[in-house]
């Protein structure tokens, strides 16, 4: 029974008795009375809130209805009649119910209780309609948003926009993605609306663990009793996780990864219509993270060097003139290590190639893990390697070298159950000191590098 609705009674002379075996206190719904030529004779401000409206039935009775229509939005509008005239018969082909006044209780609540159930039943239907509607619209702009990108970078920028898209439609804190590989067994945080502060410290243990538990068993999580606090280091504010929803993304059988959603804002909790939602959107976001992760590594092979997995020729002369156009018109600095391993011919003409090969991409990696994010290394060829090293003054550039060199030597390569000691020369020239083209800046490091090994290798100079 819908107790907030109430039932209205137009009269013209008299209210009538709606029940006559029940006094009108007894009446589950609140009654209103409305003299007839008060809502039909004026303007009168729209009455909500009425369940049904009973107004006298006669001949005029669709006409009279299509006026209390405006008056009572959203009421059923019932005649009423004394008995079953012909005029009543009309009214009820012209698709008005006409009752006869007064009915027996039992009656005339189920009569309104069938009333109740098809209001709501309507509402339903109309609020399955919008949402369907209001889906398709979405689905249709994730569609042309994944559609519209043709490179890696914008294929990245999409789906960072899908999240935030969701996040916002859920009223979710935050939003993250996570890729699955499943040659490697590994996970990994692919993308994040970077609302929630502190996230960093939740990629681990538990979160980890919860995750990885979704993906293998390919069904979603929701938990609104979540509880989970990423402390803040130095006294500032830490966040704490509420509520958690996850849903693996999955193509097939192939098991892609993972969307997260964290802290609805309205505290009550996700949702199993938000689960579905997301759930909706799984394949397809699936799809995209997998056409992303494979664009990747298609342009990965065609930037990157096939024995160290560091960049290639190519690249580094690409990316280090971009940046030092970059470095010129936002005044920065950007510096240039050029290294050279010390006699690594010997090394080939001793142990053989394979170990010569093994111990490049062994040094590859020594120096990935001394360097910043931001820094890109790369084989320039042979045994040489080039380091650019973005908004790097000299002064830190040297530092940096210094450390490789001291890592390296103090470095045991071991490839086919021989361990190999090996020293490397380094040049150093920074732009704009002592260039202002990437070129130059190669000339310069490069001839600073074989002044390094004509003294006396395993040292460092500094361009002129």
């Amino acid at each position: 029974m819908s107790e907030a609705l109430k039932i209205g009674v137009v009269y013209r002379d008299h209210p009538p008795q709606l029940c006559s075996d029940i006094a009108p206190g007894d009446f589950p719904w609140p009654l209103e009375y409305f003299q007839e030529e008060t809502v039909l004779g004026e303007p009168v401000e729209p009455q909500p809130g009425f369940l049904a409206v009973f107004f006298p039935s006669d001949e005029e009775g669709p006409k009279t209805a299509g006026k209390l229509a405006n008056v009572f939005p959203g009421a059923e509008l019932v005649g009423f009649r004394n008995s079953l005239s012909e005029p009543v018969a009309q009214q009820m082909r012209s698709g008005l119910p006409v009752v006869p006044l007064p009915m027996r209780y039992p009656f005339l609540y189920h009569f309104l209780q069938g009333m109740a159930a098809s209001r709501d039943a309507r509402k339903e239907l109309a609020k399955a309609r919008r949402r369907a509607d209001d889906l398709t619209r979405f689905f249709q702009g994730f569609v042309n948003i994944v559609e519209s990108a043709w490179t890696v970078t914008e294929r990245k920028q999409s789906l960072t926009l899908l999240i935030k898209e969701l996040a916002q439609r859920l009223r979710a804190e935050e939003c993250l993605i996570y890729y699955y590989n499943e040659v490697e067994d590994s996970l990994s945080r692919a993308y994040s609306t970077g609302n929630l502060k502190g996230m960093d410290l939740f990629d681990h243990h538990a979160n980890s663990a919860l995750i990885e538990s979704v993906i293998r068993s390919g069904r979603p999580y929701l938990d609104n009793d979540y509880s989970f606090e990423l402390k803040a280091p130095l006294n500032k504010q830490s966040a704490l996780i509420r509520s958690i929803l996850c849903v693996p993304l999955l193509r097939g059988s192939e098991r892609i990864g993972a969307i997260e959603l964290l802290n609805k804002e309205d505290r009550v909790g996700f949702a199993h219509d938000d689960a579905e939602l997301v759930e909706l959107l799984g394949h397809p976001l699936a799809v995209a993270l997998r056409n992303v992760s494979m664009f990747e590594n298609s342009e990965r092979l065609t930037v990157t060097d096939d024995l160290t997995k560091l960049y290639n020729y190519r690249y580094l002369m690409q990316y280090l003139d971009a940046e030092v156009k970059r470095c010129l018109r936002y005044k920065k600095k950007v510096s240039l290590l050029f290294i050279d391993i010390d006699g690594f011919k010997r090394i080939n003409d001793r142990f053989g190639h394979v170990v010569g090969s093994q111990a490049l991409s062994e040094m590859g990696q020594v120096f990935r893990k001394i360097l910043r994010e931001t820094d890109i290394v790369g084989r320039y060829g042979g045994d040489e390697f080039v380091i650019v090293l973005p908004e790097t003054p000299l002064n830190g550039a040297m530092v940096i070298a210094e450390r490789i060199r001291q890592k390296v030597e103090n470095y045991e390569f071991v490839a086919q159950n021989i361990t190999i000691r090996l020293t490397v020369s380094l040049g150093v020239a920074n732009c704009p000191k002592h260039t202002l083209t990437a070129e130059g800046l190669i000339k310069k490091a490069d001839a600073a590098m074989y002044r390094a090994k004509e003294l006396s290798k395993n040292t460092i100079r500094v361009a002129v």
